[in-house]
C-alpha cells in the first residue's frame, strides 16, 4: 500500500502551524515542530483521535543540533521527507531607533539562522531521497518594507534573497524552493512584539481589519501543495499582490505611499 507523504511545520504550534497541520492531516503524514510541548502534544493527540499519523518534535527555536534531532527523528519514523514549511516567527514593530540590539540579534538567530539550519538539514536528507519540497514562509514585510518594520523587514528580506538563491541553486535538482509572503492575518495578534504600546496598538488594529485568517490562509497553501510545479514566489492574499505590482511597477508612487504611512505614524511618537 503506498505511504502518504510526509510533512514537517516548523513553528507548528503558532496559530498558521496548527491550522496548517490541520488541513494537511488527511493528506499528510505531519511532524510538529516546536519549543511549545504542551500546545504540540495536544494538538498531535487530536490529530490522532481524528485516524492520523502525527508527530511532536520539541525543538529549541535556531538550535542546529537540536534542528538536525528533529529531521533525524522524522526519518526513522517515516524513511522520509517530502515536504518542509519553514513558519516565521513574532513579528517585530516599532520605530528604528526603539530596537534594541538584542532584539535585532534575537531576529538573526530565531529567525534567519533557524530557516538556513532547518533548510540545510532537510536538503540533505530530501537530496539522498532524490526528491522533496523547501517553502519558506515570511511576512509580506519581507518583499514590502515599511514604516515601524525595518528590523522584521530586513531579516525577512534576508529569508526572501535565501529562498531565490536556493532555488537558482536547485534549478536540475528533484528538489525546490518555494517562497510564500503572507499579509497580516487575524491570529497574528499573538506573535506581535512591538517596542512600545503605540505601536502595538497600530498593527494590532491592522490585524483586526484584516481579512485573512490562518484557516483561509492554511488552505490556500494546501491548494498550492496540490500543483506539482510552482513559481518561486507565492503570494496568497490579493492586497499583497497588488502591492508587489505597485512595488514593481510604479516605484515612485510606492514609495511615495509608504513615506506618507511613516510621516503619519511619526505624528505620535512614543517617549523616549
Amino acid at each position: 500500500m503506498k505511504q502518504s507523504p510526509t510533512l514537517l511545520i516548523t513553528r507548528g504550534c503558532s496559530p498558521l502551524g496548527q491550522a496548517l497541520a490541520r488541513a494537511a492531516a488527511g493528506h499528510y503524514r505531519v511532524a510538529i515542530a516546536s519549543d511549545d510541548t504542551r500546545t504540540g502534544s495536544a494538538l498531535c493527540r487530536s490529530l490522532h483521535e481524528g485516524g492520523h499519523e502525527a508527530l511532536f518534535i520539541e525543538t529549541t527555536t535556531g538550535n542546529a543540533q537540536d534542528i538536525q534531532r528533529g529531521i533525524n527523528r522524522v526519518l526513522r519514523r517515516w524513511q522520509q521527507l517530502d515536504v518542509i514549511i519553514n513558519l516565521p516567527g513574532n513579528l517585530l514593530v516599532g520605530p528604528f531607533e526603539a530596537i534594541q540590539e538584542q532584539q535585532w540579534q534575537a531576529l538573526a538567530s530565531e529567525q534567519k539562522m533557524h530557516v538556513v539550519h532547518n533548510c540545510q538539514s532537510a536538503l540533505t536528507a530530501m537530496k539522498k531521497q532524490g526528491n522533496g519540497r523547501i517553502i519558506n514562509v515570511v511576512p509580506d514585510c519581507g518583499l514590502l518594507a515599511g514604516p515601524l518594520t525595518s528590523a522584521s523587514s530586513s531579516t525577512y528580506a534576508g529569508i526572501v534573497a535565501l529562498t531565490e538563491s536556493l532555488n537558482s541553486e536547485l534549478a536540475n535538482s528533484p528538489v525546490n524552493a518555494t517562497l510564500i509572503a503572507l499579509p497580516l492575518y487575524r491570529e497574528l495578534s499573538v506573535q506581535l512584539d512591538a517596542t512600545d504600546p503605540l505601536s502595538q496598538a497600530r498593527f494590532e488594529r491592522k490585524i483586526r481589519d484584516s481579512l485573512d485568517t490562518a484557516l483561509s490562509l492554511s488552505a490556500d497553501i494546501m491548494a498550492m501543495l496540490d500543483k506539482p510545479e510552482s513559481a518561486t514566489l507565492h503570494l496568497p492574499s490579493a492586497p499583497t499582490r497588488a502591492h508587489w505590482r505597485l512595488k514593481r511597477w510604479f516605484r515612485k508612487r510606492w514609495d511615495n505611499k509608504m513615506q506618507q504611512r511613516g510621516q503619519r505614524y511619526r505624528r505620535r511618537e512614543p517617549e523616549p
